[in-house]
């Protein structure tokens, strides 16, 4: 077969019956980007075999198609059709995801990113999808508008005590919503922050915290070990309280997102991908960039299970990159035939203060959690510093642009010398 002639208009097939993937490719002087990308198609629909002598048919049912090329540039878009047959619903995101990255192990191309994903009908209606999603969670907790306020325990504290637990308490009461887990404390060996012991301490402080505030609130613990392990400790941990789990998907795999959600324990979702920078961190310069866009992560973790995904922080220490698109891969509206996909929450976490609350806003939107350690607690007074996060949170909802929200700022500014201080050196035009 001529490579040529797996070039075809998306319009000439049936979508449904394909998985559509984006990349950009950098290829090599001199190489033609279709024959490359025509190349990577073959690659990742002959490879494994599964249906021998009909490789040598020209039905794209089987071998496929590039149904896209962008204008040639030094990374240039192509959009390749994978046909069921090699990744079926049934096989789950985890073995469709082995297969889309696959194609960055070959030389047709010096740098491979991929872009994104879109997943036919009989894909998404195999998929367990949010069990709560953002309304879920709101119901939950009786919060309809502005962001979510978590506080983040562990996993900086070497004991979990009775002084600790009381600060917690007292956020808690002050207006934060939940008590999340660390996305890295996980179960250790240590005799209090251990989950059979944190997790008891930690549910009856939300229960206490409820009682006195007249308000929802929930421990989201976080989840570690072998899949059958994490599956075990959700059960346990669910029927002993927690309001949810945070799993990485990354490092964990999608599939166990898969199990927790089709389980329906009862309990939000969290899901992270701590580790993927090692592998998709964006270039910052050159050409040489292997990876898979935050929007791929973060929709396939959405339809895997999660209520929520950590997207990123906006002006934190970690590298800064747009999280637009992967804002819009939570937010989508899916609505099949019987079945809806509810959006999922950002998650914001990482060197929150309350300077760079706007900026995340701005770029997230309202459906986002913040989970926040030491802005809160590392002030002498938590009550009100909690209380504080609150009103800006609350003032904010309704600011449409940098000027309104400094606004805001302002008002609450008087109030507070630190922050007042961190206004003073605010760049408008790069806020």
């Amino acid at each position: 077969m001529n490579w040529r002639d797996q070039i075809l208009d998306p319009d000439s097939l049936d979508l449904d019956a394909f998985v559509r993937a984006t990349y950009s490719f950098a290829v090599p002087a001199g190489a033609d980007v279709r024959q490359a990308a025509v190349q990577m198609l073959r690659i990742l629909t002959q490879r494994s075999q599964r249906l021998g002598l009909r490789y040598s048919s020209h039905d794209p049912q089987f071998t496929g198609a590039v149904i896209h090329v962008g204008p040639v540039s030094t990374w240039t878009d192509v959009t390749l059709a994978l046909p069921l047959v090699h990744a079926a619903p049934s096989e789950g995101l985890s073995h469709l995801f082995q297969l889309l990255t696959s194609a960055a192990e070959y030389s047709y191309a010096d740098g491979v990113w991929l872009q994104r994903v879109d997943l036919p009908r009989p894909f998404l209606t195999a998929l367990p999808g949010p069990q709560l999603g953002i309304d879920g969670i709101r119901s939950m907790l009786g919060v309809q508008r502005r962001p979510l306020l978590a506080l983040e325990t562990g996993c900086r504290i070497e004991t979990l005590d009775q002084s600790v637990l009381d600060q917690y308490r007292k956020v808690l009461v002050a207006g934060a919503d939940l008590l999340v887990d660390d996305m890295l404390l996980g179960d250790p060996p240590s005799p209090t922050l251990a989950l059979q012991y944190r997790l008891p301490h930690l549910v009856a402080v939300c229960r206490r915290a409820a009682e006195e505030s007249g308000r929802q609130k929930a421990y989201v613990t976080c989840l570690a070990g072998t899949p059958s392990q994490i599956m075990r400790k959700a059960e346990w941990a669910a029927a002993n309280g927690a309001k949810g789990f945070v799993v990485n998907g990354f490092s964990q795999g999608l599939g166990t997102l898969e199990d927790l959600s089709s389980h329906r324990f009862g309990a939000c979702l969290i899901a992270t991908n701590m580790g993927s920078g090692m592998v998709s961190r964006p270039s910052t310069g050159g050409v040489h960039r292997v990876g898979v866009d935050e929007q791929v992560i973060s929709k396939l973790s959405r339809l895997a299970g999660a209520d929520a995904v950590h997207t990123g922080t906006t002006g934190a220490e970690c590298f800064d990159i747009n999280w637009s698109d992967a804002v819009r891969a939570l937010a989508q509206p899916l609505q099949l035939p019987g079945k809806r996909i509810p959006g999922a929450f950002r998650v914001a976490e990482g060197d929150l203060q309350m300077i760079n609350i706007w900026p995340n806003i701005r770029e997230l939107g309202h459906d986002t959690i913040f989970e926040i350690h030491s802005a809160i607690l590392g002030d002498p007074d938590v009550r009100s510093r909690t209380r504080r996060f609150l009103e800006l949170m609350e003032g904010l909802a309704d600011a449409t642009d940098n000027a309104s929200a400094l606004t805001v700022y302002r008002a609450l500014a008087g109030r507070d010398v630190k922050l007042r201080a961190e206004l003073d050196k605010v760049d408008l035009e790069h806020w």
